[in-house]
């Protein structure tokens, strides 16, 4: 089985909604053996940390076509703590209703994300120093407009 890192962050910190940059990045070894990167922005207005994020794993996810050994380097608490304790299992048992009876925030998405995730073994890596941590903030710094 392959195994593939996904390097996501954003220029957004915190729930505040605003405009914003989201930066992934896949690495893995091909069949000859070289490291092949593959990387995306996204941008979007009116939203948040934790949506630009989720954004950014769906996307990444949509470029894998076999399964895969997944480490998931990311910058977002949320977004690593609902992964790894499963939320969206929970969720999708309770109709996509949280915790406190409300309906969970970016369903939409998440549904998509436990969809393409299904197939994939994963570990996640939160705020832990990487290749491009230092690099992918100073891109994100350079494209906010605020």
């Amino acid at each position: 089985m392959r195994t593939v890192d996904i390097y996501i962050d954003t220029s957004l910190k915190g729930p505040r909604r605003r405009t914003g940059s989201c930066l992934y990045i896949l690495s893995f070894t091909t069949a000859k053996g070289l490291t092949a990167d593959r990387g995306q922005w996204i941008r979007r207005e009116d939203t948040t940390e934790n949506q630009l994020t989720l954004l950014g794993l769906e996307a990444a996810l949509k470029h894998l076509q076999e399964p895969c050994r997944l480490i998931l380097h990311l910058e977002c608490t949320y977004l690593a703590s609902a992964l790894e304790n499963r939320w969206y299992e929970k969720w999708r048992e309770a109709s996509w209703m949280n915790a406190k009876n409300a309906p969970v925030r970016d369903a939409e998405i998440w549904r998509s994300i436990e969809y393409l995730l299904n197939a994939h073994e994963f570990h996640v890596c939160l705020k832990q120093p990487h290749t491009y941590r230092e690099w992918m903030r100073r891109e994100l710094t350079g494209k906010e407009d605020g």
